[in-house]
């Protein structure tokens, strides 16, 4: 029997009501200034200094978006409310690392633990913003398209959908 926040199956998320479910990256994708505040310490100092992507936050801000994050868990409050005490905003859903896993395993564990037993799995209802080329990939297996912040807020601002290729191989001629 199916409850409320079950969906196992291929259909559409009935909790995201419709829209499109942003699979969201913090380091290094909304936080801006990732390499220059990542060894801050403490974490408070980390957290005065981290800045946040306002452009990307208004690309997604219509759909539903989840964070999911490598970073620990245990830094989840304290990052959460400085998100919304910097940008005003804050996403639907958030899953930091339970699991002190790589960014791949762990981001492909809140999938299967979280994500798809409550929204199901249809892939076209989920993209993902993500900077982590490995991560990247393993949304592709669930054939989930995904891009790093670069790409996607260039196809964001032509209201296109990013994508999981990279551009074809092209024939250059040192004759030319």
């Amino acid at each position: 029997m199916e409850t409320n926040n079950t969906n196992i199956n291929n259909d559409l998320s009935k909790i995201a009501n419709g829209k499109r479910i942003c699979l969201l990256d913090l380091n290094y994708t909304l936080v801006s200034n990732q390499a220059q505040t990542r060894m801050l310490r403490p974490f408070s100092r980390r957290m005065e200094g981290e800045e946040y992507r306002m452009d990307l936050i208004d690309a997604i801000k219509d759909d539903y978006v989840i964070i999911v994050t490598a970073r620990p868990d245990y830094q989840m409050k304290e990052t959460m409310e400085n998100v919304k005490k910097k940008t005003g905003w804050e996403p639907q859903e958030i899953y930091f690392n339970d699991i002190n896993a790589e960014p791949p395993v762990y981001k492909e564990s809140a999938l299967r633990r979280f994500i798809f037993p409550k929204h199901g799995m249809n892939p076209e209802q989920f993209y993902a913003v993500e900077s982590n080329p490995r991560t990247r990939t393993m949304y592709g297996k669930y054939k989930i398209q995904a891009a790093p912040y670069e790409k996607f807020i260039k196809g964001a601002l032509r209201n296109d959908v990013p994508e999981n290729r990279e551009p074809e191989p092209q024939q250059m001629s040192l004759f030319d």
